[in-house]
Order: C-alpha cells, then structure tokens, then sequence
C-alpha cells in the first residue's frame, strides 16, 4: 500500500468522520467533507476572528458563537460563520466586560470569555430560546409565502409536483436545479425565502428530512416543519418509512431561514409516487404555517 492510496481503511475513517459532524454517510470525501475537515482543524485561541471577506468560518468560530450565546448573546445560530451578526456580539461583549470594542477576538477578549464562561453552565443558549418564544412573523397561509424549492438531481416531477401545488395557492415559489448546495442557500438568501426545501434523489431506500443541527443549537422552525411532513408521508404512504435527523449540511448551514433537505430514494420507487409526496409536502407547509409560534427567520 502507497501512502498516498485511497484504502478501505481511509474509507471507513472517512465514513466515521461523516456521521461524528452529521454529514451523509458516503465513505466518499466530497467537497462538503473536504471543507468539513478544513473547519475541524481550528481551534478556538488558533487564530484572530473578526469580520473579513471572504466570512472566517471554522469551529473555533461555532465555539465563540456557542459560548457568546450561553452567555446571553445572541449571535443567532450556532453556524460557524463569522458574519456581521458574530462581528457585533464580540463588540458589545468587548464593551460589556471593559476590553477596548474593536470586534476581534484575540487573547484578551478570549481570556475574558473563558472567565466568563466558568458559570455559564452547559444549556442551548439565547439563540435557540429566542427561537422557542418569538411569535410568527408572516401570515398564517400560502398566500405571500415565499418558498425555495431546490432540486439537486434525478427527481424533476415531484419538484415540479410540489411547485405547481404551491403556486396553486398563490405561494411565490423559486426553483433551483443544481448539484451545488452553496448555489441554492445563495438563491434562497437572496429570493429572502420564508422556507427551503431542497429535493435530493438518493441511491438506496430512503425517506429522510434533514434540518439544521449542531452543538446547542437546532433550527427550531425547520425541525418543526420536518415533523410534520413525516408524519404526513407516514400517513399516506407509510412503506416509506420516513425518518427526521438532525444534520449540518452545507445548505442548510447556509441558508439564513428555516431549511430542509427531503433525501428520497431509489428514483424507481420515488417518480410513481411524485403526486403524493408533492401533496404531502404541501399539505405540511400549509400546516406549519398556521400552528408554528417560532419567526419564519433562524437569524
């Protein structure tokens, strides 16, 4: 064996890897593990965080949001990415605790947070209790909702299923196709979605509904609209036994609102049954809507 050869045993630590950060099992390292791995490699104390272009992005970032935020600062969720939100939490911590405000985190700032941090026990956070307790921020129906619905390969009728019931109901829906998860939180960013849905086909039997999870914190609304969807496919075609997990996908990290990803599989089985599952998709859209008390917005 070279040193440089892609073995079984470098595929089985590839797929441990994947499932330990809540990444589709593959054994395959693709450009989300890739930078995945890239991010594990920072440590919190590794380098200076502060608000640059292109945003800092590592779990050294997601360890300052998670302790900000157990502190009682809101830095939003708990996302690796150091944007303007994370840039101001420093500057008002920098400010609370008598550091000079210039919202980079260096030693000093870092030593007071360690100090702070000593009680600050081990919850989820502000982020996701604001999360918990905000009132909805948009009517309750389809009507003026704004939907993306990402589709990334294979399963064109059950997007299109999905996106003519919406729009059905005067729902402004965008569509996007692409194998590029950054391209679809990009389109939902700037479309200023309510919700996305992305479509996935997969190889093997599957009905999965992936939201937004991470250490002490979750997409709260997302996780919510996941459920109720399995529990409609459930429903109306239980052999597909649909499961909702917790993930730290690329788009739905990304995505500045509530998102999922429906993984669906084999196409074969999936394509006959488009028309149900566009149905119960919608259906449990039409539901979140109106029972969900959390802002239609993780940030």
């Amino acid at each position: 064996m070279t040193l440089n050869e892609f073995c079984e045993a470098t595929r089985n630590a590839v797929a441990a890897f994947q499932k330990l950060r809540s990444l589709h099992i593959s054994g395959v390292c693709d450009h989300t593990t890739w930078l995945t791995l890239v991010e594990s490699s920072f440590e919190l104390g590794d380098r200076l965080l502060y608000l640059t272009t292109p945003l800092l992005r590592g779990d050294d970032v997601a360890k300052l949001q998670l302790m900000m935020s157990r502190l009682g600062f809101d830095c939003g969720r708990v996302d690796g990415f150091l944007g303007k939100i994370t840039a101001k939490i420093i500057t008002e911590f920098q400010q609370n605790y008598g550091l000079v405000p210039d919202g980079i985190c260096g030693p000093q700032t870092l030593q007071a947070l360690m100090r702070a941090s000593r009680n600050s026990g081990v919850g989820p956070g502000v982020g996701i209790v604001r999360e918990r307790h905000t009132s909805a921020k948009y009517p309750q129906d389809l009507a003026k909702l704004r939907v993306v619905i990402g589709q990334f390969t294979k399963l064109d009728r059950l997007t299109n299923d999905l996106a003519d019931r919406l729009r059905s109901q005067h729902t402004h829906v965008a569509l996007i196709n692409d194998v590029d998860q950054h391209r679809h939180a990009q389109l939902a960013n700037d479309f200023a979605a309510n919700i996305y849905i992305g479509i996935e086909a997969r190889d093997q039997q599957v009905c999965e509904i992936a939201y937004y999870h991470t250490e002490g914190f979750h997409s709260v609304a997302a996780h919510v609209f996941a459920t109720i969807a399995a529990e409609k496919i459930e429903r109306s075609a239980p052999w597909f036994k649909p499961v909702v997990s917790g993930m730290r996908l690329q788009v739905l990290r990304e995505t500045s609102m509530p998102a999922v990803v429906c993984g669906f599989g084999p196409t074969t089985r999936i394509t006959p049954h488009s028309a149900v599952l566009a149905d119960d998709l919608a259906n449990a859209l039409s539901i979140w809507v109106k029972t969900t008390s959390m802002k239609l917005s993780d940030k």
